[in-house]
């Protein structure tokens, strides 16, 4: 019976034994996992707040500082040696062959990189299509031709008529140095004597250089060069890229060059087509190419004066959804509206009238001075003489980047007898063509900025007056 007792007696401390140990080592536990949790959570905090620190400071410095425009090409593109791709050369380096990423979105245009300056860091650029179509002049130099007159600003009134329509132009736009070269047996006389511009014709040299008949240059576009042949005629770019001779007096497209300054910086793109160098304009928006629904028609800026904007329509006059033609008289050349059969007189009372925002349309000058051989075929001339209206059509000397028009007339005098008015292609010619032709007619109005209510002025978010 004692010796009962006595296994009653240990089974009892045993437990006792036990139920301590347990505790003892829940005691220990708790304080071995609560040291664990503190140890994991400030690991998780240390590592995650340096996570926080370097994502913030990656995009804090993505969106205050963007990268240059420079910065952008030089890391997206690797140097090459021969064929297609980015070339060095002494002044820095350049685009050659079929080039896919050098595309730049700038003042509501599409631009391509011909150059970049290693010392300056600066982007030379091109127009992606042409600007307009017409002819170079009677003058024989560059210095006094229709195409450096518009393109860029020489001291004269109405001088740098493309100029204009850029944004903050001080700001982003630094001169492009040139020089006037000649083709001679298929190899280039370089010039000597360098000149600097605004704004420049594209050169017979950025031309060869890109690959010529090979290059990005070739769109399928007829366009003036700066340069000349060996017996110092005119050259232009045919539609299959090849260089040609012409006569000064011929109507071609004309592309313009403008070179961006080494602060220029880039929002956001890769080069491609579809998604170019957006260049950071800040507040220096403009107007020009940008697009405007009223009723169901779009319409498209092409130029600001004092907040009024000028506008040709993106396309042709339709009725119905068919394409209206019409001849540009039946009797004289004159843009006339009070003369029976003239083509001002449909625009006014058939179009015009029955424009149901024709109330937001203003009265606007336009240009109608005579460009024919009595006053030498000069751009200046145009400003000669004007009409005051609220409608009227594209004058050969006005800026069109919607390069899809086709065969359709200008409103410009070709001569103040005779029968004759301009007519321009998609192509990149302008040519003559009796006034009894039946043609596409492209209206232009203009309205003043302050109507507009919304939208961004883009394709897919047109501004709404």
């Amino acid at each position: 019976m004692a010796k009962e007792n006595n296994k009653k007696k240990d089974i009892k401390d045993t437990k006792k034994k036990k139920k301590s140990n347990s505790h003892l080592m829940g005691k220990k536990e708790f304080i071995f996992d609560f040291i664990s949790l503190v140890f994991a959570l400030s690991v998780a905090l240390y590592y995650g707040g340096r996570c926080f620190y370097y994502y913030s400071l990656q995009h804090q410095g993505k969106k205050n500082n963007s990268i240059s425009l420079y910065d952008s090409i030089m890391d997206n593109n690797i140097l090459v040696k021969t064929g297609d791709g980015f070339h060095k050369e002494k002044e820095g380096y350049y685009f050659k062959g079929n080039i896919t990423n050098n595309y730049v979105w700038f003042g509501n245009r599409m631009f391509r990189v011909l150059s970049v300056d290693d010392e300056d860091k600066s982007v030379k650029l091109v127009s992606n299509d042409l600007v307009s179509i017409f002819m170079w002049g009677e003058e024989d130099s560059y210095e006094k031709s229709n195409i450096r007159l518009w393109l860029t600003n020489t001291g004269e009134d109405h001088t740098g008529l493309y100029y204009n329509t850029l944004p903050n132009q001080e700001k982003f736009i630094k001169k492009t140095n040139y020089k006037i070269d000649k083709l001679s047996d298929k190899t280039i006389d370089y010039g000597k004597e360098k000149y600097s511009d605004n704004v420049v014709s594209l050169t017979l040299d950025d031309y060869i250089k890109s690959g010529g008949k090979s290059g990005f240059l070739n769109n399928g576009k007829m366009y003036y060069l700066l340069g000349f042949n060996s017996d110092n005629e005119n050259i232009y770019v045919e539609e299959d890229g090849s260089i040609m001779t012409c006569d000064k007096l011929d109507g071609y497209g004309v592309r313009a060059v403008i070179t961006l300054r080494k602060k220029v910086m880039v929002t956001q793109g890769d080069g491609t087509e579809s998604n170019p160098y957006m260049i950071d304009q800040g507040e220096d928006t403009n107007y020009v190419d940008s697009y405007v629904k009223l009723g169901d028609d779009m319409w498209k800026v092409m130029s600001e004066n004092n907040g009024i904007l000028k506008m040709y329509l993106n396309g042709y006059i339709t009725i119905g959804g068919a394409e209206v033609v019409k001849p540009y008289s039946n009797k004289g050349n004159m843009f006339d509206y009070s003369t029976r059969g003239n083509i001002a007189q449909y625009l006014l009372n058939e179009y015009y009238n029955n424009l149901s925002y024709k109330d937001i349309i203003v009265n606007n000058n336009y240009p109608l001075g005579e460009v024919s051989d009595e006053v030498g075929h000069r751009y200046l001339n145009i400003y000669s003489n004007g009409f005051d209206g609220p409608i009227s059509m594209l004058n050969i000397f006005d800026y069109v980047s919607n390069n899809e028009l086709s065969d359709f007339f200008r409103n410009n005098v070709t001569s103040s007898i005779g029968n004759i008015q301009y007519v321009s292609y998609g192509n990149g010619i302008l040519e003559e063509s009796d006034i009894t032709e039946q043609k596409h007619i492209v209206p232009v109005i203009s309205i003043d900025s302050k109507s507009i209510k919304s939208g961004n002025g883009r394709m897919d978010n047109p501004y709404m007056g």
